[in-house]
Protein backbone atom coordinates (compact mmCIF):
# COMPACT_ATOMS: atom_id res chain seq x y z
CA UNK A 1 0.00 0.00 0.00
CA UNK A 2 1.22 3.72 -0.79
CA UNK A 3 0.88 6.35 1.48
CA UNK A 4 -0.47 10.00 0.12
CA UNK A 5 0.57 13.48 1.77
CA UNK A 6 -2.32 14.99 2.50
CA UNK A 7 -2.70 18.21 0.25
CA UNK A 8 -3.09 20.51 3.49
CA UNK A 9 -2.57 20.65 7.30
CA UNK A 10 -6.21 20.05 7.85
CA UNK A 11 -6.99 17.12 5.27
CA UNK A 12 -6.69 13.54 6.07
CA UNK A 13 -3.40 11.73 5.94
CA UNK A 14 -4.88 8.69 3.13
CA UNK A 15 -3.20 5.40 1.89
CA UNK A 16 -4.06 3.89 -1.13
CA UNK A 17 -5.28 0.76 -1.97
CA UNK A 18 -5.46 0.64 -5.68
CA UNK A 19 -6.42 2.87 -9.06
CA UNK A 20 -9.17 2.75 -11.15
CA UNK A 21 -7.99 0.99 -14.82
CA UNK A 22 -11.86 1.21 -16.75
CA UNK A 23 -15.09 0.73 -15.80
CA UNK A 24 -16.82 -2.81 -16.63
CA UNK A 25 -20.28 -3.80 -17.42
CA UNK A 26 -23.38 -1.98 -17.67
CA UNK A 27 -23.91 -1.11 -13.90
CA UNK A 28 -20.72 1.43 -13.65
CA UNK A 29 -18.43 -1.17 -11.52
CA UNK A 30 -14.47 0.03 -11.87
CA UNK A 31 -12.15 -2.43 -12.93
CA UNK A 32 -9.75 -1.66 -9.92
CA UNK A 33 -5.80 -2.85 -10.03
CA UNK A 34 -5.23 -3.25 -6.26
CA UNK A 35 -1.65 -1.99 -4.61
CA UNK A 36 -2.57 -4.05 -1.44
CA UNK A 37 -1.34 -7.87 -0.98
CA UNK A 38 -5.00 -8.36 0.22
CA UNK A 39 -7.29 -7.40 -2.79
CA UNK A 40 -9.93 -8.75 -0.76
CA UNK A 41 -9.63 -5.61 1.64
CA UNK A 42 -12.15 -4.01 -0.73
CA UNK A 43 -14.78 -5.99 0.11
CA UNK A 44 -14.66 -4.63 4.07
CA UNK A 45 -14.72 -0.78 3.05
CA UNK A 46 -17.69 1.81 3.39
CA UNK A 47 -15.97 5.03 3.02
CA UNK A 48 -13.38 5.40 0.79
CA UNK A 49 -12.10 8.95 -1.05
CA UNK A 50 -11.71 9.07 -4.91
CA UNK A 51 -8.43 11.57 -5.73
CA UNK A 52 -7.14 12.35 -9.14
CA UNK A 53 -4.14 11.64 -10.49
CA UNK A 54 -2.66 15.33 -9.78
CA UNK A 55 -4.12 15.04 -6.48
CA UNK A 56 -6.05 18.63 -6.75
CA UNK A 57 -9.52 16.93 -6.63
CA UNK A 58 -10.68 14.48 -3.99
CA UNK A 59 -14.35 12.69 -4.07
CA UNK A 60 -15.74 10.61 -0.60
CA UNK A 61 -17.70 7.89 -1.90
CA UNK A 62 -18.80 4.57 -0.53
CA UNK A 63 -18.08 1.26 -1.53
CA UNK A 64 -21.61 -0.97 -2.63
CA UNK A 65 -19.92 -4.30 -3.19
CA UNK A 66 -16.61 -5.58 -4.04
CA UNK A 67 -14.86 -9.40 -6.06
CA UNK A 68 -12.18 -10.64 -7.50
CA UNK A 69 -11.78 -10.48 -11.19
CA UNK A 70 -9.13 -12.38 -12.47
CA UNK A 71 -6.12 -9.88 -11.46
CA UNK A 72 -8.39 -6.49 -10.74
CA UNK A 73 -11.03 -6.31 -8.11
CA UNK A 74 -14.40 -5.18 -9.31
CA UNK A 75 -15.72 -2.57 -7.48
CA UNK A 76 -19.21 -0.97 -7.44
CA UNK A 77 -19.98 2.85 -5.47
CA UNK A 78 -23.27 3.91 -4.18
CA UNK A 79 -22.79 6.77 -6.09
CA UNK A 80 -21.85 5.59 -9.20
CA UNK A 81 -24.70 3.45 -11.01
CA UNK A 82 -23.32 3.69 -15.13
CA UNK A 83 -20.10 3.45 -16.95
CA UNK A 84 -20.63 6.92 -17.99
CA UNK A 85 -20.36 8.32 -14.69
CA UNK A 86 -17.39 6.27 -13.96
CA UNK A 87 -15.51 7.05 -17.00
CA UNK A 88 -14.37 10.39 -15.84
CA UNK A 89 -12.26 8.54 -12.86
CA UNK A 90 -10.47 6.83 -14.61
CA UNK A 91 -6.64 6.29 -12.91
CA UNK A 92 -7.99 8.05 -9.93
CA UNK A 93 -6.90 5.96 -7.02
CA UNK A 94 -8.98 4.52 -3.99
CA UNK A 95 -7.89 5.86 -1.06
CA UNK A 96 -8.77 5.01 3.34
CA UNK A 97 -7.86 7.29 5.81
CA UNK A 98 -4.27 5.65 7.29
CA UNK A 99 -5.91 5.10 10.22
CA UNK A 100 -8.08 2.77 8.86
CA UNK A 101 -5.25 0.99 7.28
CA UNK A 102 -5.87 -2.92 7.97
CA UNK A 103 -3.58 -4.41 10.82
CA UNK A 104 -0.16 -5.90 9.54
CA UNK A 105 0.90 -9.39 10.50
CA UNK A 106 4.44 -9.30 11.86
CA UNK A 107 7.28 -9.19 9.82
CA UNK A 108 4.97 -7.29 7.54
CA UNK A 109 5.89 -3.31 6.67
CA UNK A 110 4.15 -0.85 4.65
CA UNK A 111 5.39 0.73 1.60
CA UNK A 112 5.86 3.78 2.95
CA UNK A 113 7.45 3.22 5.93
CA UNK A 114 10.30 1.60 4.71
CA UNK A 115 11.36 4.99 2.80
CA UNK A 116 13.96 6.71 4.95
CA UNK A 117 15.53 3.92 6.61
CA UNK A 118 19.35 3.59 7.94
CA UNK A 119 20.15 0.44 6.24
CA UNK A 120 22.69 -1.24 9.26
CA UNK A 121 25.06 -3.79 8.03
CA UNK A 122 24.41 -6.47 10.73
CA UNK A 123 27.59 -7.85 11.55
CA UNK A 124 30.30 -4.73 11.47
CA UNK A 125 27.21 -1.74 12.66
CA UNK A 126 28.19 0.17 9.50
CA UNK A 127 25.55 2.63 7.87
CA UNK A 128 25.54 1.45 4.65
CA UNK A 129 22.99 4.42 3.83
CA UNK A 130 19.51 5.70 3.54
CA UNK A 131 16.40 3.92 1.58
CA UNK A 132 15.54 6.71 -0.89
CA UNK A 133 13.05 4.78 -2.94
CA UNK A 134 10.92 1.92 -3.04
CA UNK A 135 10.09 0.44 -6.37
CA UNK A 136 7.92 -3.24 -7.26
CA UNK A 137 10.21 -5.19 -9.51
CA UNK A 138 9.33 -9.19 -11.30
CA UNK A 139 9.47 -10.72 -8.47
CA UNK A 140 9.09 -8.56 -5.55
CA UNK A 141 10.16 -5.34 -4.26
CA UNK A 142 13.58 -3.39 -4.60
CA UNK A 143 15.11 -0.86 -2.10
CA UNK A 144 17.31 2.16 -3.81
CA UNK A 145 19.87 2.84 -0.90
CA UNK A 146 21.68 5.72 -1.01
CA UNK A 147 24.97 6.13 0.78
CA UNK A 148 26.23 9.31 2.37
CA UNK A 149 28.94 9.26 -0.72
CA UNK A 150 28.81 7.65 -3.96
CA UNK A 151 26.35 6.16 -5.92
CA UNK A 152 23.17 4.50 -4.91
CA UNK A 153 22.20 0.82 -5.44
CA UNK A 154 19.45 -1.67 -5.34
CA UNK A 155 18.79 -4.18 -2.85
CA UNK A 156 15.98 -7.14 -2.86
CA UNK A 157 13.74 -6.72 0.22
CA UNK A 158 14.10 -10.62 0.94
CA UNK A 159 14.04 -12.62 4.04
CA UNK A 160 17.73 -13.86 2.77
CA UNK A 161 18.94 -10.44 3.29
CA UNK A 162 17.09 -9.04 5.97
CA UNK A 163 18.20 -9.13 9.64
CA UNK A 164 15.43 -7.12 11.34
CA UNK A 165 13.84 -3.68 10.87
CA UNK A 166 12.93 -1.11 13.80
CA UNK A 167 10.13 1.59 12.40
CA UNK A 168 10.86 3.33 15.87
CA UNK A 169 14.49 3.70 15.62
CA UNK A 170 14.21 4.06 12.07
CA UNK A 171 16.76 1.30 10.68
CA UNK A 172 17.02 -2.07 8.56
CA UNK A 173 19.70 -4.76 9.76
CA UNK A 174 21.09 -6.18 6.46
CA UNK A 175 23.25 -9.08 5.80
CA UNK A 176 24.15 -8.42 2.03
CA UNK A 177 26.02 -10.76 -0.40
CA UNK A 178 29.92 -9.16 -0.82
CA UNK A 179 29.97 -6.62 -3.71
CA UNK A 180 26.10 -5.91 -3.80
CA UNK A 181 26.98 -2.64 -3.26
CA UNK A 182 29.85 -2.03 -6.02
CA UNK A 183 26.86 -3.53 -8.31
CA UNK A 184 25.71 -0.19 -10.11
CA UNK A 185 29.41 1.09 -10.51
CA UNK A 186 30.13 -2.36 -13.01
CA UNK A 187 31.22 0.31 -16.54
CA UNK A 188 28.31 -2.12 -18.62
CA UNK A 189 25.61 -1.48 -16.15
CA UNK A 190 25.92 2.18 -16.05
CA UNK A 191 23.12 4.39 -16.80
CA UNK A 192 23.66 7.14 -19.09
CA UNK A 193 22.78 10.30 -16.68
CA UNK A 194 22.58 12.82 -19.59
CA UNK A 195 19.75 10.73 -21.20
CA UNK A 196 17.33 11.53 -18.15
CA UNK A 197 15.87 7.66 -18.43
CA UNK A 198 16.62 4.39 -17.03
CA UNK A 199 18.18 3.13 -19.56
CA UNK A 200 21.21 0.81 -19.38
CA UNK A 201 24.09 2.26 -22.42
CA UNK A 202 27.55 1.66 -23.09
CA UNK A 203 29.14 3.87 -20.29
CA UNK A 204 30.41 7.31 -21.74
CA UNK A 205 33.34 6.75 -19.76
CA UNK A 206 34.34 3.56 -21.07
CA UNK A 207 37.38 3.13 -17.97
CA UNK A 208 38.75 0.01 -18.97
CA UNK A 209 39.01 0.67 -22.60
CA UNK A 210 42.35 1.25 -23.86
CA UNK A 211 41.20 2.21 -27.65
CA UNK A 212 37.24 2.43 -27.61
CA UNK A 213 36.22 3.16 -30.72
CA UNK A 214 34.64 6.68 -31.87
CA UNK A 215 31.20 5.06 -33.63
CA UNK A 216 30.15 1.83 -32.25
CA UNK A 217 29.90 -1.29 -35.12
CA UNK A 218 26.51 -2.52 -33.68
CA UNK A 219 23.97 -0.99 -31.89
CA UNK A 220 20.77 -2.68 -29.66
CA UNK A 221 18.24 -0.80 -28.46
CA UNK A 222 15.71 -2.92 -25.76
CA UNK A 223 12.33 -1.80 -25.02
CA UNK A 224 11.01 -3.57 -21.82
CA UNK A 225 9.05 -3.20 -18.29
CA UNK A 226 11.76 -4.88 -16.64
CA UNK A 227 15.12 -3.56 -17.56
CA UNK A 228 16.85 -4.97 -14.66
CA UNK A 229 17.03 -7.83 -16.21
CA UNK A 230 19.61 -7.51 -18.67
CA UNK A 231 21.50 -5.98 -15.94
CA UNK A 232 23.73 -10.17 -15.99
CA UNK A 233 23.78 -10.01 -19.86
CA UNK A 234 25.67 -6.27 -20.15
CA UNK A 235 28.33 -7.29 -16.55
CA UNK A 236 29.90 -10.53 -17.85
CA UNK A 237 31.41 -11.70 -20.83
CA UNK A 238 32.18 -11.10 -24.00
CA UNK A 239 29.46 -8.40 -24.76
CA UNK A 240 30.25 -6.70 -21.39
CA UNK A 241 33.83 -6.27 -23.08
CA UNK A 242 32.41 -5.49 -26.56
CA UNK A 243 30.45 -2.23 -24.60
CA UNK A 244 33.22 -1.32 -23.15
CA UNK A 245 35.46 -1.38 -25.85
CA UNK A 246 32.84 0.65 -27.79
CA UNK A 247 32.19 -2.02 -30.76
CA UNK A 248 28.72 -2.36 -29.30
CA UNK A 249 26.49 0.19 -28.11
CA UNK A 250 23.51 -1.58 -26.17
CA UNK A 251 20.99 0.39 -24.33
CA UNK A 252 17.81 -0.85 -22.10
CA UNK A 253 14.84 1.35 -21.63
CA UNK A 254 12.06 1.22 -19.72
CA UNK A 255 9.05 1.15 -21.05
CA UNK A 256 7.03 2.91 -18.24
CA UNK A 257 9.03 5.97 -18.26
CA UNK A 258 6.74 6.53 -21.59
CA UNK A 259 3.58 5.76 -19.78
CA UNK A 260 0.69 8.38 -20.04
CA UNK A 261 0.15 8.66 -16.07
CA UNK A 262 1.51 9.39 -13.23
CA UNK A 263 1.49 5.53 -12.28
CA UNK A 264 3.03 4.86 -15.15
CA UNK A 265 0.80 2.08 -16.77
CA UNK A 266 1.68 0.10 -19.51
CA UNK A 267 -0.96 -2.65 -19.43
CA UNK A 268 -5.04 -2.74 -19.70
CA UNK A 269 -7.92 -5.25 -20.04
CA UNK A 270 -8.10 -6.43 -23.72
CA UNK A 271 -11.03 -5.53 -25.20
CA UNK A 272 -14.04 -8.05 -25.93
CA UNK A 273 -12.83 -9.67 -22.50
CA UNK A 274 -10.97 -12.18 -21.74
CA UNK A 275 -7.97 -13.76 -19.18
CA UNK A 276 -4.82 -11.83 -19.50
CA UNK A 277 -3.70 -8.06 -19.67
CA UNK A 278 -2.29 -6.57 -23.08
CA UNK A 279 0.43 -4.13 -23.20
CA UNK A 280 -0.29 -0.95 -24.54
CA UNK A 281 0.53 0.35 -27.48
CA UNK A 282 0.81 4.42 -26.94
CA UNK A 283 4.25 4.07 -24.44
CA UNK A 284 5.93 2.53 -26.98
CA UNK A 285 5.18 4.33 -29.71
CA UNK A 286 6.68 7.20 -27.93
CA UNK A 287 9.61 5.08 -26.74
CA UNK A 288 10.77 3.95 -30.18
CA UNK A 289 9.92 7.43 -31.45
CA UNK A 290 12.34 8.91 -28.78
CA UNK A 291 15.00 6.47 -30.42
CA UNK A 292 13.87 6.98 -34.12
CA UNK A 293 14.89 10.88 -33.25
CA UNK A 294 18.64 9.87 -32.00
CA UNK A 295 19.70 8.52 -35.78
CA UNK A 296 21.74 10.34 -38.18
CA UNK A 297 20.96 11.07 -41.48
CA UNK A 298 20.73 7.65 -43.61
CA UNK A 299 20.02 5.42 -40.63
CA UNK A 300 17.45 3.41 -40.18
CA UNK A 301 16.93 0.55 -36.93
CA UNK A 302 14.87 -2.71 -37.87
CA UNK A 303 12.20 -3.09 -35.15
CA UNK A 304 12.34 -6.63 -33.89
CA UNK A 305 9.10 -8.09 -31.74
CA UNK A 306 9.87 -11.06 -30.08
CA UNK A 307 7.15 -12.98 -30.66
CA UNK A 308 5.58 -17.52 -31.03
CA UNK A 309 4.51 -16.30 -34.13
CA UNK A 310 7.44 -14.81 -35.37
CA UNK A 311 10.04 -16.19 -38.06
CA UNK A 312 12.29 -18.76 -35.38
CA UNK A 313 16.01 -17.80 -35.20
CA UNK A 314 18.51 -19.76 -36.52
CA UNK A 315 22.20 -18.75 -37.56
CA UNK A 316 21.41 -17.93 -41.32
CA UNK A 317 19.36 -14.86 -39.82
CA UNK A 318 21.38 -14.19 -36.79
CA UNK A 319 24.16 -13.07 -39.71
CA UNK A 320 21.49 -11.21 -41.54
CA UNK A 321 21.16 -9.10 -38.67
CA UNK A 322 24.53 -8.54 -37.63
CA UNK A 323 24.95 -6.45 -40.91
CA UNK A 324 22.41 -4.02 -40.14
CA UNK A 325 24.17 -2.14 -37.87
CA UNK A 326 21.26 -1.86 -35.28
CA UNK A 327 18.46 -3.30 -33.46
CA UNK A 328 15.52 -1.80 -31.59
CA UNK A 329 13.70 -4.81 -29.94
CA UNK A 330 10.74 -4.89 -28.02
CA UNK A 331 10.02 -7.11 -25.10
CA UNK A 332 6.65 -7.74 -24.47
CA UNK A 333 4.85 -9.54 -21.17
CA UNK A 334 1.06 -10.64 -20.49
CA UNK A 335 -0.47 -11.05 -23.81
CA UNK A 336 1.49 -9.63 -25.82
CA UNK A 337 1.41 -5.71 -27.53
CA UNK A 338 -1.65 -4.19 -28.75
CA UNK A 339 -1.75 -5.22 -32.16
CA UNK A 340 -1.15 -1.69 -33.61
CA UNK A 341 2.14 -1.93 -32.59
CA UNK A 342 2.77 -4.70 -34.60
CA UNK A 343 0.96 -3.06 -37.53
CA UNK A 344 2.80 0.43 -37.35
CA UNK A 345 6.47 -0.28 -35.84
CA UNK A 346 7.46 -3.73 -36.32
CA UNK A 347 9.25 -4.45 -39.40
CA UNK A 348 10.42 -8.56 -37.92
CA UNK A 349 8.73 -10.66 -35.36
CA UNK A 350 11.33 -13.25 -34.03
CA UNK A 351 10.67 -16.81 -32.02
CA UNK A 352 13.40 -18.51 -30.22
CA UNK A 353 11.20 -21.65 -30.18
CA UNK A 354 7.37 -23.45 -29.84
CA UNK A 355 7.62 -22.88 -26.32
CA UNK A 356 6.13 -20.65 -23.61
CA UNK A 357 7.98 -17.92 -21.87
CA UNK A 358 6.66 -15.17 -19.36
CA UNK A 359 8.14 -12.23 -21.21
CA UNK A 360 10.20 -11.70 -24.00
CA UNK A 361 12.87 -10.12 -22.12
CA UNK A 362 15.30 -13.56 -22.15
CA UNK A 363 14.70 -14.26 -26.07
CA UNK A 364 15.81 -10.61 -26.86
CA UNK A 365 18.53 -11.83 -24.59
CA UNK A 366 19.49 -14.56 -26.93
CA UNK A 367 18.90 -12.32 -29.99
CA UNK A 368 21.47 -10.01 -28.88
CA UNK A 369 24.34 -12.68 -28.10
CA UNK A 370 23.82 -14.35 -31.46
CA UNK A 371 23.57 -11.49 -33.40
CA UNK A 372 26.03 -9.37 -31.33
CA UNK A 373 28.46 -12.16 -31.11
CA UNK A 374 28.51 -11.84 -34.78
CA UNK A 375 29.83 -8.19 -35.30
CA UNK A 376 33.52 -7.64 -36.47
CA UNK A 377 35.48 -7.10 -33.10
CA UNK A 378 33.37 -8.52 -30.69
CA UNK A 379 35.07 -12.09 -30.54
CA UNK A 380 38.73 -11.87 -30.11
CA UNK A 381 39.37 -14.71 -32.94
CA UNK A 382 37.42 -14.11 -35.66
CA UNK A 383 38.27 -18.45 -36.62
CA UNK A 384 36.32 -19.52 -33.26
CA UNK A 385 33.39 -17.14 -34.55
CA UNK A 386 33.37 -19.31 -37.85
CA UNK A 387 34.44 -22.65 -36.46
CA UNK A 388 31.18 -22.70 -34.53
CA UNK A 389 28.04 -25.10 -34.90
CA UNK A 390 25.71 -23.74 -37.39
CA UNK A 391 27.91 -21.18 -39.36
CA UNK A 392 28.57 -23.46 -42.57
CA UNK A 393 25.59 -25.16 -41.60
CA UNK A 394 26.96 -28.08 -40.09
CA UNK A 395 27.48 -29.15 -36.36
CA UNK A 396 31.04 -28.25 -34.65
CA UNK A 397 33.00 -31.11 -34.08
CA UNK A 398 34.50 -32.18 -30.59
CA UNK A 399 37.19 -30.28 -28.42
CA UNK A 400 39.96 -31.42 -25.87
CA UNK A 401 42.31 -29.86 -23.49
CA UNK A 402 44.53 -31.24 -20.97
CA UNK A 403 45.25 -33.66 -19.80
CA UNK A 404 45.94 -36.00 -22.61
CA UNK A 405 44.20 -38.95 -20.47
CA UNK A 406 41.67 -38.51 -18.17
CA UNK A 407 39.93 -40.64 -15.91
CA UNK A 408 41.40 -43.41 -18.49
CA UNK A 409 39.61 -41.54 -21.18
CA UNK A 410 42.19 -40.04 -23.98
CA UNK A 411 42.40 -37.64 -26.42
CA UNK A 412 42.27 -38.95 -29.83
CA UNK A 413 45.88 -39.26 -30.96
CA UNK A 414 45.28 -37.45 -34.07
CA UNK A 415 44.97 -34.08 -32.01
CA UNK A 416 48.18 -34.89 -30.13
CA UNK A 417 50.03 -35.53 -33.64
CA UNK A 418 50.85 -32.26 -34.61
CA UNK A 419 49.72 -32.66 -38.09
CA UNK A 420 47.83 -29.54 -39.08
CA UNK A 421 46.18 -31.32 -42.25
CA UNK A 422 45.31 -34.52 -40.51
CA UNK A 423 43.77 -32.51 -37.76
CA UNK A 424 41.86 -30.24 -40.56
CA UNK A 425 40.56 -33.35 -41.66
CA UNK A 426 39.74 -34.97 -38.76
CA UNK A 427 38.11 -32.03 -37.27
CA UNK A 428 35.29 -31.49 -40.66
CA UNK A 429 35.16 -35.50 -40.42
CA UNK A 430 33.70 -35.35 -37.08
CA UNK A 431 31.74 -32.29 -37.84
CA UNK A 432 29.83 -34.32 -40.30
CA UNK A 433 29.55 -37.04 -38.53
CA UNK A 434 27.91 -35.01 -35.69
CA UNK A 435 25.68 -33.61 -37.89
CA UNK A 436 24.21 -36.82 -39.13
CA UNK A 437 23.72 -38.45 -35.94
CA UNK A 438 22.54 -35.72 -34.37
CA UNK A 439 20.96 -32.86 -36.66
CA UNK A 440 20.51 -35.10 -40.00
CA UNK A 441 17.83 -32.05 -41.61
CA UNK A 442 20.93 -29.77 -41.68
CA UNK A 443 22.68 -32.15 -44.45
CA UNK A 444 20.08 -31.07 -46.77
CA UNK A 445 20.81 -27.15 -46.95
CA UNK A 446 24.44 -27.49 -45.68
CA UNK A 447 27.30 -25.88 -48.15
CA UNK A 448 29.68 -29.17 -49.06
CA UNK A 449 32.32 -29.08 -50.97
CA UNK A 450 33.56 -31.92 -53.23
CA UNK A 451 36.12 -32.67 -49.67
CA UNK A 452 33.05 -32.78 -47.72
CA UNK A 453 30.98 -34.92 -49.77
CA UNK A 454 33.40 -37.87 -50.16
CA UNK A 455 33.71 -37.58 -46.72
CA UNK A 456 29.92 -37.73 -46.21
CA UNK A 457 29.39 -40.68 -48.59
CA UNK A 458 32.30 -42.68 -46.77
CA UNK A 459 30.57 -42.19 -43.43
CA UNK A 460 27.50 -43.52 -45.07
CA UNK A 461 28.72 -46.31 -46.59
CA UNK A 462 30.07 -46.99 -43.17
CA UNK A 463 26.47 -46.86 -41.88
CA UNK A 464 25.06 -48.47 -44.73
CA UNK A 465 23.26 -46.02 -46.42
CA UNK A 466 22.24 -44.79 -49.72
CA UNK A 467 23.91 -41.46 -51.37
CA UNK A 468 23.13 -38.12 -50.26
CA UNK A 469 19.26 -36.85 -51.65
Amino acid sequence: MFRRSPPDPAAQDLIALGIIRKAHGVRGEASVEPWTDSPLRFSELDRVFLVSPDESQRREVHVASARLHGSRVLVAFEEISTPEELRPLHDWSIEVPLAEARSLEEGEYFVHDLAGLRVIDDASGREMGVVSAVTEGGSGYLLTVQPREGRPFDMPFADSFLRGIDLEARTMRVDLPAGLEDLESIPAVEEEAERGRSGVAAPAERRNASEPLATPRFRFDLVTIFPRLFDPLLAEGILARAIRSGVLDIRVHDLRDYAADRHRSTDDEAYGGGAGMVMLAEPVFRCVEAIMAERREGERPRVVLMSPQGRLLDQKLASELSVCGWLVILCGRYEGFDERVREALVDLELSVGDFVVAGGEIPAMLVVEAVGRLVDGVVGDRNSVEADSFYSGLLDHPHYTRPAELRGMKVPEVLLSGHAERIRRWRREQSLRATMEKRPDLLASARLDEEAEEMLRAIRGERGEGERG
